[in-house]
């Protein structure tokens, strides 16, 4: 079983998150894979569900978005109730942040329905801390929503006890592999520490961690160096 993370595992980190897309080697590994028969993929991204399901394009598979508070797969369904219902807070954050993001040249808002994102790639060096305040007073006060850290990006959340952790144990639950089958997830950033450690109690699982150099304290057992590095390991699997 294979859980893969998209930005930065399966397609390179670029400066504008609409621009993303996987390399074709990458693709053409993941479909020899899905024709083996033996092996169950699932996306898990925390971009919105219908994009990262339009942006890694598999059939077959099953997706997670919003860093799991939404997951489709073969014959299931599941939204975060307690996540869909805090949308009004989004809402009002979305409203206050408009006036301070369009005086930051590079600041881009990423609306993801359950959740927000602010990317600051592409923001002058100068200028990156004035757009975290302006994230942070816009959230201040709303109940319920949370700010979070990754790449080169802040994210607004809802405040419920779910991340990519559990959604790795609702997948694990809704496709059900056989007890012996090995499970591997591969990410890139903060956001999969929760997943590794999910994998780290048990003995078929192994989280692999993409970066260069690898960050100190992470809870994955083993490391690739870039997506470059992931297309080979998807490479040799197939062939395997």
């Amino acid at each position: 079983m294979l859980l893969l993370d998209f930005d930065g595992t399966l397609a390179p980190i670029v400066s504008r998150p609409e621009l993303a897309g996987m390399p074709e080697r990458t693709r053409a590994a993941l479909e020899r894979l899905l024709r083996r028969g033996d092996v169950t993929i699932a996306v898990v991204s925390g971009r919105g569900l219908s994009d990262a399901r339009e942006r890694a394009g598999l059939a077959g598979v099953a997706y997670a978005g919003n860093h799991g508070m939404e997951i489709e797969g073969p014959g299931f369904r599941h939204v975060h109730a307690e996540a869909a219902a805090a949308r009004p807070r989004l809402d009002r954050v979305v409203d206050r942040l408009a006036a301070p993001l369009a005086a930051v040249p590079g600041a881009i808002l990423e609306d993801k329905g359950l959740t927000l994102s602010v990317h600051d790639r592409m923001v002058p060096a100068e200028r990156v801390e004035e757009v975290r305040r302006a994230v942070a007073a816009a959230v201040e006060g709303e109940e319920g929503l949370r700010l979070t850290e990754g790449k080169r990006v802040l994210e607004v959340r809802p405040a419920v006890q779910w991340h990519k952790g559990r959604a790795v144990e609702f997948l694990l639950d809704a496709l059900h592999p056989p007890p012996e089958a090995p499970v591997i997830y591969l990410g890139d950033d903060v956001t999969d520490e929760d997943a590794f450690r999910v994998l780290a109690g048990s003995v078929a699982g192994e989280g692999v961690i993409v970066a260069d150099p690898v960050p100190a304290g992470t809870a994955a057992r083993s490391f690739l160096r870039s997506p470059e590095e992931v297309a080979a390991l998807l490479e040799a699997l197939a062939a395997a």
